[in-house]
């Protein structure tokens, strides 16, 4: 099977008309990416505080969501009988342990941020590469 894959990736390339190609490789903005803003967001220990604190509070909030509704509705959707589930159940009430869950997110999320911030900064820093290689497939799909 693998054998194949190559050669019909290839032939599928090539016979891929030039206008569903412009779509596959739209042309590249002009205007700088918000990539750096980005990663001075993610970067801005304020930032940082205040997402994780609003993540904590709607976490806090959902594990105290009943289940017993969102269990039926799924039911419903695949088709089938909702078993009978108490409504007063919660995550919270279901797992006692899930109550730690809020504060991990909270003590996590401002590192998890820092990292996007990274990685966002390092694609900023890598988009002009990435602008002329997107230019150059371009150039070459068009000759073909």
């Amino acid at each position: 099977m693998r054998s194949y894959l190559l050669p019909v990736a290839a032939f599928a390339a090539f016979a891929v008309p030039a206008t569903a190609q412009e779509t596959v490789f739209p042309e590249p903005a002009s205007e700088p990416a918000p990539l750096a803003d980005l990663s001075q967001r993610m970067s801005d220990p304020e930032a940082q505080r205040e997402t994780a604190l609003m993540l904590q509070a709607m976490t806090e909030v959902l594990l105290d969501v009943p289940i017993a509704p969102m269990a039926e509705a799924a039911a419903q959707m695949a088709g089938e009988k909702a078993q009978e589930i108490d409504p007063d159940l919660t995550l919270r009430k279901l797992a006692p342990q899930a109550g730690r869950l809020s504060e991990e997110v909270a003590r996590n999320t401002p590192r998890a941020m820092e990292a996007m911030g990274i990685m966002a900064q390092g694609l900023a820093a890598a988009a002009p590469t990435l602008k002329g290689m997107l230019v150059r497939m371009r150039e070459g799909l068009a000759r073909k």
